[in-house]
């Protein structure tokens, strides 16, 4: 017998989510009703809740944060320059269960990176097809985590881009920012799934199945940027998306940053461990 598929994970708003029962899904909430209706009474399917427009609500995050239902929730700030101060909310709800932070790349992103890493939460960083000043960001927030000790948990995409040239296999950004639509359905709030935009306008309905791969085959049959770009495999024409037009000279300027450094890594690593090898053999002159 052939392994029964994986089900897609359907990302849709509170209302519509109230009939998916036992199939895997997140439920969209944008205010204290939605948000306390799922974690008093969640289906069995439900995954985390993405929770959207309520970093302003003081009082719903302090009784979240007495809340045990330990369902995850993911924070997604629409403003990250005006609603950054107000992460400190989560801190008390993420004693009780885990919580991530997604951030659009806009003006605000560095600092609400910055203070989200301070707090421990891990961040997801949706870059859409962003301007000059959020690839300015965009490459601060880079340097922000590659030097800064106190980052403990991942900043994605930057997280899995650099593992990926460091030789280990993530995917595509698409999997990566959980935007693959034949692995995460999006939904309107008509329930259509599709590829999620990066402005307030929803989805666009992503067809048949391999959308990605047909995607980025049209990118490279139109011998564009995508046709001899070194980043393809990663980036699977994810910066194409929505508008083909989009220049990705600044992109391809943060992923050579990204590789520079994974490289750096690769030779400090290199050299610790030839350090620690001569230091166990007797013959190089070290001690056992």
């Amino acid at each position: 017998m052939s392994e029964e598929a994986t089900p897609p994970l359907r990302i849709l708003p509170s209302a519509l989510a109230e009939a998916n029962g036992d199939l895997p899904f997140v439920a969209i909430v944008r205010n204290r009703e939605e948000l306390f209706r799922w974690l008093r009474d969640p289906l069995p399917g439900l995954r985390w809740l993405q929770v959207e427009g309520m970093l302003g609500d003081s009082e719903a995050w302090t009784e979240a944060a007495h809340d045990k239902s330990h369902i995850p929730f993911d924070v997604v700030l629409s403003d990250p320059a005006s609603e950054f101060s107000n992460l400190y909310r989560l801190v008390d709800s993420s004693a009780e269960r885990e919580v991530r932070v997604t951030v659009p790349a806009g003006p605000g992103l560095a600092k609400a990176v910055r203070l989200a890493a301070a707090l421990r939460f891990p961040v997801r960083i949706l870059p859409g097809q962003p301007t000059a000043a959020a690839l300015d960001e965009l490459r601060e927030v880079l340097e922000f985590y590659l030097h800064e000790p106190m980052v403990e948990a991942p900043i994605e995409f930057l997280h899995s881009l650099l593992a990926s040239m460091e030789g280990g296999d993530t995917g595509s950004l698409w999997m990566i920012l959980e935007e693959d639509p034949d692995v995460f359905h999006h939904c309107d709030a008509d329930g259509r799934a599709g590829v999620p935009r990066t402005d307030d306008s929803g989805c666009v309905e992503a067809g048949s199945p391999g959308f990605v791969e047909n995607w980025l085959k049209g990118l490279i049959a139109q011998e564009g940027e995508c046709a001899a770009c070194p980043w393809q495999q990663p980036c699977r024409g994810y910066f194409k998306w929505p508008d083909p037009a989009y220049s990705c000279q600044g992109i391809k300027g943060l992923f050579s940053s990204i590789q520079a450094a994974g490289n750096e890594i690769r030779k400090e690593l290199a050299s610790f461990t030839a350090a620690e090898a001569a230091m166990s053999d007797p013959d190089e002159g070290g001690e056992r």
